[in-house]
């Protein structure tokens, strides 16, 4: 029996692999192509569930900025408060599992402006890094790789106005110098790049997994839950020609392939030697295809929360009136901000090691900052002093007499 099939759509999952390599000048490639952070950014961005999980990572280590409210309100840069900094540096560190950004002097060689700088910007090479907006992009060019030294917190106030004299001569402006802290992983060269907490060969495939049952399921609305068409029929010549050059398979395939187009159902034709022989087709209802799509979204959605340690309701995946649940939201919520310290902690010792004697830590995300309004709205007394663990209201009735 012959099978042929008019449509295949298909979609492959490539192993993804964090290769760190070091070449003879002493630069160190991040992933195949030198775009590992980019190709992080393309598969998460890509899953609806990744990016709510980095998402809820992210509100999580922020919460509320940091604890001295004076200092959150005070400019990390030109444009921007040090509560903004810290979100963009939560944001670094909930995807990369490290904390960078970028430190610029006074004219007294004194820390005085600060800017976040993702890892896609950076390189290592050697003792010190490149700096390049445009790493692991179409626009990238060597020629514009600046090389950014770490930050030391013991050097002379001489020695780094030196520095920013060359780089104001050399790039056209002051770059500063960098800060860069991470957890140092496990491996040949794992100490020259941060591996995500969450990255895995496996992690990957589920992040593209959740993807790709996006896509099927937009293509079943697209084609208006259509199922596959199956035509099964009996021998069909395909070696006599007629005048045209064509056999009578070939206009058989016209035909179907006039019928089949990017909205159309896929098209499978079985033929069989005889008409004795012809395959039974047995249809799978509709109704089934659907279910069946739900429960992968459902299943390798909760698989990607694992990956990313977030609790799935948090990110949407509950049976009703779960998050209604007083107590389990307060569970959920706590863990979350226990497994985010270490995150918050990265940030407070990274800005603490430019800005020593300051107060640098990060305030705890309390379960109002998580509810939306209307839910808040429908709370009573008791409900709320139990969410903030307050002491219930002494009875202020007393009888009369006592």
């Amino acid at each position: 029996m012959r099978a042929s099939a008019f449509k295949l759509i298909t979609q492959t999952l490539q192993n993804a692999i964090a290769r760190i390599t070091k070449d003879r000048d002493g630069y160190f490639r991040f992933g195949a192509n030198d775009k590992f952070p980019n190709e992080l950014i393309d598969d998460i961005l890509s899953s609806g569930t990744a990016k709510s999980c980095l998402v809820r990572l992210s509100q999580f280590i922020q919460a509320d900025g940091l604890v001295d409210r004076e200092l959150s309100k005070k400019h990390a840069n030109p444009k921007q408060t040090f509560d903004g900094l810290i979100g963009d540096l939560a944001k670094i560190t909930a995807t990369y599992s490290c904390v960078s950004f970028r430190v610029l002097y006074d004219n007294m060689g004194q820390p005085a402006r600060f800017y976040s700088t993702p890892l896609t910007e950076l390189r290592k090479r050697g003792e010190y890094f490149l700096y390049n907006t445009q790493f692991g992009t179409r626009d990238y060019k060597q020629t514009d790789n600046k090389i950014i030294h770490e930050f030391n917190p013991g050097e002379s106030s001489q020695s780094r106005l030196k520095r920013i004299d060359f780089q104001i001569r050399e790039y056209g402006k002051q770059i500063g110098d960098l800060v860069f802290s991470y957890k140092k992983g496990i491996g040949a060269l794992s100490d020259a790049y941060p591996i995500p907490d969450y990255y895995s060969e496996s992690a990957i495939n589920d992040i593209r997994s959740d993807a790709a049952i996006a896509r099927l399921e937009n293509r079943n609305i697209i084609k208006g839950f259509r199922t596959p068409v199956i035509i099964s029929t009996g021998p069909i010549d395909n070696v006599q020609k007629d005048d045209d050059g064509k056999t009578a398979f070939d206009y058989f395939e016209d035909v179907i392939m006039s019928y089949t187009g990017e909205e159309a159902a896929s098209v499978i034709h079985l033929e069989a030697e005889s008409k004795e022989q012809m395959a039974q087709i047995t249809t799978i209802p509709i109704a089934e295809i659907i279910d069946a799509t739900e429960k992968a979204t459902e299943r390798i959605g909760k698989k990607v929360c694992r990956h990313f340690n977030v609790a799935p309701p948090l990110v949407g995946f509950s049976t009703p009136g779960q998050l209604g649940n007083n107590q389990e939201l307060k569970n959920h919520i706590k863990l979350m901000n226990m497994s985010v310290i270490g995150y918050q902690q990265m940030i407070t010792e990274a800005l603490s090691y430019v800005v020593p004697n300051v107060d640098w830590s990060l305030t705890t995300l309390k379960v109002f900052d998580f509810l939306p309004q209307e839910a808040i709205n429908i709370l009573t007394e008791e409900e709320i002093r139990e969410m903030y663990e307050l002491k219930p209201r002494e009875n202020e009735a007393t009888e009369v007499g006592v």
